[in-house]
């Protein structure tokens, strides 16, 4: 059975009239969702809540759990209800959710090594080529590797919805920094909004 609330697909539209009937009166959907509607936007106010975390990978595919720290920043925000947003501010670091088991990590580090080799020319890496974004740190270490595997990986973040003060995982559901480069001092930030 249902609970009280309204398909998400027939809320109106910020700055949207409600849904009409044919004759152009507010059918009783649209009437009940308006009142649900501004009734929880009037009576819950939106809290924005961010944190910081500054740490020093091991470097070369390591896999840090965050896990407990996310969802320690989650309880401090007071968010009851809302999403949080994991995001590393690195090119050659990524943010996921996947299950922390030693196994999956050996399979995950071959399948990318076996893609993206460490020992091959890297047109990033050539410093007598590159002329963009320079940085004298990284001349010493050949990172093109690193920059490839996090274009496959996709983005440096995830979302995870909010529920009861606490981060909605699956199961064996983890949240994971990956350090796709070097050791390194990096960081990551958590945005909390909610009611």
């Amino acid at each position: 059975m249902e609970g009280p609330g309204v398909p998400i697909d027939e809320l109106p539209a910020a700055g949207a009239s409600p849904r009409a009937s044919i004759s152009g009166a507010p059918t009783r959907l649209a009437r009940r969702t308006a009142a649900t509607h501004g009734d929880l936007l009037n009576s819950r106010p939106v809290k924005v809540f961010q944190r910081e975390h500054h740490f020093r990978t091991r470097g070369g595919l390591h896999v840090t759990d965050i896990t407990d720290e996310v969802r320690q920043i989650v309880a401090e925000s007071g968010v009851i209800d809302g999403i949080c947003c994991i995001y590393s501010p690195h090119t050659t670091c990524c943010v996921r959710v996947n299950e922390f088991e030693s196994g999956m990590f050996e399979d995950f580090a071959v399948l990318l090594r076996r893609l993206i080799p460490h020992d091959t020319y890297y047109a990033h890496d050539d410093w007598g080529r590159r002329t963009e974004n320079i940085c004298e740190e990284d001349m010493a270490f050949g990172n093109g590797h690193a920059h490839c595997m996090s274009m496959l990986l996709g983005s440096a973040g995830e979302s995870v919805p909010v529920a009861d003060n606490d981060l909605c995982l699956g199961q064996w559901q983890r949240v994971l920094f990956i350090e796709l480069d070097r050791e390194r001092d990096r960081r990551w930030l958590v945005k909390v909004v909610g009611s």
